[in-house]
């Protein structure tokens, strides 16, 4: 489904990116026919004294338009490419997806004593190295450097030994849920 939509919004975009250009000629060159067809209002529009302010304003929202779908197009091609991992191995080559580096760090740290919650977010940075958010949910008990400590040597042993990734920067962001306050 996901790839489905990604095709969707690029023909899309594709679809914007053509259709523009047309629609600044047709305005530009051909306002005159198209003053004809359209009602009073619209003849109003076009030929009277607001000529100019119409044209102006088309142009402007095409351009704009045009401007708008190329940078969507543009984000849309490469959030797709930034979520594999390439590994070189003996035989060939491996693609990972974030999701499953991603997956793969939360069971590890979630077996860590009185860790709760992990959200990693992977980065991909040079060949096969990789930088790791993680944000952690734990119980308020704990002790914090050795638990951080506990945290990045199971995120590195994943990466490095399971995944064959380089670790680049590992980030630690710890947060405790509130006590509830109890009704008086």
């Amino acid at each position: 489904m996901n790839l489905f939509n990604r095709l969707l919004v690029i023909a899309e975009l594709l679809i914007a990116i053509a259709l523009m250009p047309i629609a600044l000629v047709l305005v530009l060159f051909y306002r005159a026919p198209l003053g004809d067809t359209l009602t009073n209002t619209a003849r109003m529009l076009f030929t009277g004294a607001s000529a100019l302010y119409t044209q102006v304003a088309c142009v402007s929202g095409a351009v704009f338009v045009f401007i708008v779908s190329v940078g969507l197009l543009y984000f849309e091609l490469q959030r797709g490419h930034r979520r594999q991992f390439r590994i070189q191995v003996a035989e060939g080559q491996v693609e990972l997806s974030s999701d499953l580096i991603a997956e793969r760090l939360e069971r590890a740290i979630l077996q860590i004593a009185d860790v709760t919650q992990v959200k990693p977010r992977v980065t991909p940075r040079q060949k096969n190295r990789v930088d790791v958010l993680l944000e952690l949910e734990t119980a308020p008990e704990m002790i914090v450097p050795e638990k951080t400590q506990q945290v990045i040597t199971a995120a590195k042993q994943v990466l490095e030994q399971q995944l064959g990734l380089t670790v680049g920067a590992i980030q630690v962001r710890l947060e405790q849920p509130r006590a509830k306050k109890k009704p008086v």
